[in-house]
């Protein structure tokens, strides 16, 4: 029987309960399982140092943790049905393998604070990553510019022909609109980058641990000191990561947009390399930019994981909350999404280029409308005169 098994229960009820309420949690902590192992060392050296563990007790600890990080990265650890979770996982192979050693390295922790330092760590690594990427996204955006930013371009208002600008201005909008995603991004890191290992349940723990300890081993820039306020940052911090992101998948979202609608036959600004497209089962003549929409798609799938966590994070007590369980599979799906966009913008700006006779047309006749009224003002004529004068005048 389980610990946590009601007397009296039929293993039918307790294996439907068990069904229930673990779900998919034990393949999803397949994910985090490296930054738990980490946190996990990184709390055995703190034990070892207060003295609740022998030396002898550590550098088996240490082996164990090295054997399942070894064995998680070949594909051959597993956490097991009867597991529930990785944090259970780990447990079980130390104690399995070395006996009292397995058994303390629980000490002065909780599933709780585990679960809340390998989502933080995870998400560092993540946020680490995705802003490589809008590095590598800049860089191509600059050299975007510096091959076609002189060429003409209409420019939009009401999705109607407003004024004429330049390829660059409308390239370099995305250049600057991902130099404030990166900002967001880094306050969020910045927020998060604190360590709840060792607040345990969301109470502290009645013995002594060295928690600055575990946080500088873990490399986070401080100590999230309040033990409750650990508990009811779990789901804020994650959607606050996911929020932060979002704002570059608004960015692509525009992006692909913009793309998919100057590729058209009917815009013709700009010309794709047929290796992004796919073709029609039926009509032999088209070309499909998939990829742009794709993206545009999966922006809107995002923001459904993004609006997840924010429910499940809604109407829950101060503690520790099963509900919240459930924002792990938004956090990764998110993530997933972001990272995958970054490399499709990536690979779309490589292979795109504008039609330089069609975009110079385009930027002939009426749209030159407001340069003409003020070239008129520039004469002394007031505005609103001048601009009375091009209207009556208009092709």
């Amino acid at each position: 029987m389980k610990l946590w098994q009601v007397k009296n229960r039929t293993s039918k009820v307790v294996d439907f309960v068990q069904n229930f309420t673990v779900g998919d949690d034990a393949e999803m902590d397949m994910n985090f399982l490296a930054y738990d192992v980490a946190a996990s060392l990184a709390h055995a050296k703190m034990l070892f140092k207060e003295k609740l563990i022998t030396r002898k007790e550590l550098r088996d600890i240490e082996r164990g943790l090295s054997e399942i990080n070894k064995q998680w990265t070949s594909g051959k650890f597993f956490i097991q049905k009867e597991d529930e979770d990785g944090h259970t996982a780990i447990e079980n192979y130390l104690t399995r393998k070395f006996g009292s050693a397995g058994e303390k390295i629980h000490t002065g922790r909780s599933r709780n604070d585990q679960v809340l330092v390998a989502i933080r760590l995870f998400c560092k690594q993540e946020i680490e990553v995705i802003l490589r990427q809008i590095d590598i996204l800049q860089r191509t955006l600059v050299i975007f510019n510096g091959r076609f930013g002189t060429v003409p371009m209409p420019g939009y208002s009401h999705q109607q022909r407003g004024m004429p600008i330049t390829v660059g201005i409308w390239i370099r909008a995305f250049r600057e609109s991902l130099k404030d995603d990166a900002i967001f991004i880094k306050t969020a890191l910045q927020v998060i980058d604190q360590s709840p290992l060792g607040s345990g349940a969301g109470f502290g723990v009645p013995i002594k641990i060295d928690r600055k300890l575990t946080a500088k081993l873990l490399k986070f820039n401080k100590v999230q000191s309040n033990p409750l306020y650990c508990q009811n940052s779990r789901g804020k911090f994650e959607n606050a990561v996911v929020q932060a992101v979002g704002n570059v998948m608004l960015t692509l979202n525009k992006l692909a947009t913009d793309v998919l609608l100057f590729t058209t036959k009917e815009f013709n600004f700009f010309s794709v390399s047929e290796s992004l497209t796919t073709g029609s089962s039926m009509m032999p003549q088209k070309r499909n930019l998939d990829i742009a929409e794709i993206l545009r798609g999966k922006t809107k799938l995002y923001f459904g994981y993004q609006q997840q966590i924010q429910l499940l994070s809604l109407d829950l007590m101060s503690g520790y909350n099963r509900d919240l369980q459930l924002t792990k599979k938004p956090l990764l799906e998110a993530l997933k999404i972001a990272k995958e966009s970054d490399e499709v913008a990536i690979l779309l700006l490589s292979n795109i280029k504008p039609n330089v006779d069609e975009l110079k047309k385009a930027c002939e006749g009426n749209i030159l409308a407001t340069r003409r009224a003020y070239a008129l003002v520039k004469k002394g004529i007031p505005f609103r005169q001048s601009y009375r004068t091009i209207k009556q005048n208009l092709i």
